[in-house]
This record gives structure tokens, C-alpha cells and sequence, in this order.
């Protein structure tokens, strides 16, 4: 049976929040920034958190790695953490944006043990598609990362049909969607409400 692959936690932290009114890192939800929230759940699965970010956080939830190739969005941010994951001898990392406040410990473990020597994997959106902004990523997809970063699309969702990233269906099955984005003070209160509707996050 093959071991888990030992992975990194990595936060996206970087988005400018053109919709939200400026960045959404250290934007309130329940007592806890987007980032922070993001950075504790994240320790519930792997014992090591990033933050990954092209601006500095007036307070760091975790230590920060800052983007190489600045405005590439996500793609450059898992750049990012892909690099000082390999460079401390992680086989991976285990990706999370901060704008996903209702993600849950149960729907990270799916993820993390659904890698297995896949180079990426992700939960499936009940819509369709898969969720790239909650996915493990192995150190192996860096040059596919380095080829989509010379291209006009820079999509996570692109990288993920490129290495052949696995899909895990019905991890996110069950209570309110966990893909719910926060891209506006609308979307901010929704995902209040969501949890302060109760559940074990």
C-alpha cells in the first residue's frame, strides 16, 4: 500500500478583490480573517501552512511566500508554493484559497488522501467542472506549471487538464455548497450565515 505523500498547506492570499472593494485576506468572518480561517483549517490536515501573497498581510497567520511571477494569479501563486514545497523536501501541496470560508476538514482529508501518485486532484463541483482552488498539486506538476505560465490562459482548471489531474466525485456532497466564493460583501454574508447555522467546519 502505497503511504500518503507528505504535503505542504499552502493559502492563496494574493487576489486584489476588484468585486469585494480591495483584497479579501484579512476580511472578517466570524471572528477570524479569510486568511486565518483558511490557514486553521488547513492545520487540521498537514502540519505545515503557508501563506502565499504578492502583498504583505498586516498579520501573517502563517509565514508568507511571496509570488514570482507577479500578476499571474493563482497559477502564479501555486508556482509559489509548489517551489519552496519542493525545496523543503514536500512532495506536494495541499492548495486553498482564502475566499473559501466554508470549506471542512472532512472535504481537505478526501483531497489530500485522494492524491495518491496522481499529479493533482480535486473534488468535484456539484454543478460540473472540479474546484482547482481546493486541490493537492504534486511537486512533479512544477513544469507543467512553468509552460501555462507562458501561455495567455492561465487557468488552474487549464493546469488541471494538462497533467491529468484526478477528479474525486461526491467529496463535496452534503449541507451548504463548501465552493461558495467570497467575492463581494453580499457573498460575506451569506457564508456568515452558513456558519452560524451551525456544523462541524
Amino acid at each position: 500500500m502505497t503511504s500518503a505523500p507528505r504535503l505542504l498547506g499552502a493559502v492563496l492570499a494574493g487576489g486584489e478583490g476588484r468585486r469585494f472593494g480591495g483584497p479579501k485576506a484579512e476580511a472578517r468572518l466570524g471572528g477570524m480573517s479569510l486568511a486565518q480561517r483558511a490557514v486553521t483549517l488547513l492545520r487540521t490536515v498537514v502540519e505545515d501552512v503557508v501563506v502565499v501573497s504578492a502583498r504583505p498581510l498586516s498579520s501573517p497567520p502563517a509565514p508568507v511566500v511571496a509570488d514570482r511571477v507577479e500578476g499571474a494569479g493563482p497559477l502564479g501563486g501555486l508556482d509559489a508554493a509548489l517551489r519552496h514545497a519542493r525545496d523543503r523536501g514536500y512532495e506536494g501541496v495541499l492548495l486553498v484559497a482564502c475566499d473559501l470560508p466554508l470549506l471542512t476538514t472532512a472535504l481537505l482529508r478526501s483531497v489530500a488522501s485522494g492524491l495518491g501518485s496522481h499529479p493533482a486532484a480535486a473534488p468535484a463541483r456539484r454543478g460540473g467542472g472540479v474546484e482547482p482552488l481546493c486541490a493537492a498539486y504534486r511537486v512533479d506538476a512544477l513544469a507543467a506549471v512553468e509552460r501555462r505560465l507562458e501561455l495567455e490562459d492561465r487557468s488552474l482548471h487549464a493546469l488541471f487538464r494538462d497533467v491529468g489531474g484526478h477528479v474525486l466525485p461526491g467529496a463535496a456532497e452534503g449541507g451548504d455548497d463548501p465552493f461558495l466564493n467570497v467575492n463581494t460583501m453580499d457573498e460575506l454574508e451569506r457564508a456568515e450565515a452558513a456558519l452560524s447555522g451551525g456544523g462541524d467546519r
